[in-house]
């Protein structure tokens, strides 16, 4: 985000992030709603280091309504050291008038990763920063209605081939792998909020390729832990099922979007 966008931040309107929204599941289940409000059926997952966390209270409550999980720090290593378990690092240099004192913070988002960040300032810092800083993504606050929510939204989306934290987590439910929506406990898998008519097995496929987190499976492995078997021999069964699986997915083996070949070894989660 360029100076200039920073500056004028008002081109952003509220509402043009369309809201995760659950797959239809039947009206006799009511435990998830509450005065007419759902639950969120995803949430990504937020870090927020500020040595004053009281001063932007409302982002925070505008954060959670939006589904995001917000973890708050008042220590900059503490943020650092918990980053890669975050889809987005939020620090707050609104207390700061000394471009100096902020300056130290960008060695910390280098320290961060991969993991994106977004720097909160305030509007007599922001003249005062080298280029280096205004290279950053970054927020005026107060912030316009909506505007953190936008932009928290674009910088997770535009955050590249890193897998986002809080949406594959082993053991968990839901798990979710780009636009699939993977029901633990109901071991259901939805894209777009339909759901997609898995057998067992192939659900099982999917899930133990989703746990891998990208790490290859062989064929024997897959075996041993959805048929319980170690035997291979000359059948083919693990190819059949995975080919019915990709085609309920829409995917296909070449240029995979869900479910990856590893020529003669097996199968991982494609990029």
């Amino acid at each position: 985000m360029s100076a200039e966008e920073v500056k004028t931040r008002g081109r952003v309107q509220a509402g043009t992030v369309t809201p995760f929204r659950r797959p239809e599941e039947s009206s006799k289940d009511i435990s998830e709603h509450f005065d007419g409000r759902e639950m969120c059926p995803v949430t990504q997952r937020v870090i927020l280091v500020s040595p004053f966390p009281g001063g932007i209270h409302e982002l925070v409550r505008d954060l959670s309504e939006d589904c995001f999980d917000v973890l708050v720090f008042h220590h900059w290593e503490q943020g650092i050291r918990n980053a890669q378990t975050a889809d987005l690092l939020i620090f707050d240099l609104t207390p700061f008038q000394d471009p100096e004192e902020a300056a130290l913070v960008k060695s910390l988002v280098q320290d961060a990763g991969n993991v994106p960040s977004l720097l909160l300032v305030n509007e007599t810092l922001l003249p005062k920063l080298d280029q280096g800083m205004m290279n950053q993504e970054l927020l005026v606050w107060p912030a316009r209605p909506g505007e953190i929510n936008y932009h928290a939204q674009r910088i997770i989306r535009n955050g590249g081939q890193r897998t986002p934290a809080s949406r594959l987590m082993t053991g968990t439910s839901p798990a979710i792998f780009k636009d699939l929506w993977i029901d633990r406990n109901k071991m259901a898998v939805y894209r777009s909020g339909a759901k997609i008519g898995l057998t067992k097995t192939e659900y099982e496929l999917l899930v133990k390729l989703l746990e891998r987190e990208g790490s290859v499976l062989s064929r024997e492995e897959l075996l041993t832990e959805v048929w319980g078997t170690s035997f291979l021999g000359g059948s083919n069964i693990v190819d059949v099922h995975i080919k019915s699986l990709r085609k309920k997915l829409g995917d296909r083996a070449v240029n995979s979007i869900y479910i990856a070949t590893v020529r003669g070894v097996g199968y991982r989660l494609a990029d």
